[in-house]
C-alpha cells in the first residue's frame, strides 16, 4: 500500500502525538529525605495529601499543590531533579 506524500505528515502526527503526550506526563523531579525509606515517604505523603486537599471534594488546585509541597518540606522532604 502506497501512502501519498501529503498524507504522511498528518499520519505521522497522529501516531506520534500519544507518545509526546506521555512524555509530558513524566515527572522531572521526586521527593527525597536523608535516611527515609519508601514507607516513610508513603506515610508523609498520605498525611500531607489529607491536610492539603481536605474539604476540596478531591479537586486539585494550585493552592492545594502548594500546601502539599509545604507540608512535605516541613517534614524534611526536598524536591530533587530526576
Amino acid at each position: 500500500m502506497k501512502i501519498h506524500l501529503s498524507l504522511r505528515w498528518p499520519l505521522a502526527l497522529v501516531l506520534c502525538l500519544p507518545i509526546l503526550a506521555a512524555c509530558g506526563l513524566l515527572s522531572t523531579w521526586h521527593w527525597e529525605r536523608p535516611g527515609a525509606d519508601e514507607a516513610d515517604y508513603k506515610t508523609d505523603e498520605i498525611q500531607c495529601k489529607g491536610r492539603a486537599y481536605s474539604g476540596t471534594d478531591g479537586a486539585v488546585t494550585k493552592e492545594g499543590v502548594r500546601r502539599m509541597h509545604a507540608c512535605m518540606e516541613a517534614k524534611g522532604w526536598r524536591k530533587v531533579q530526576n
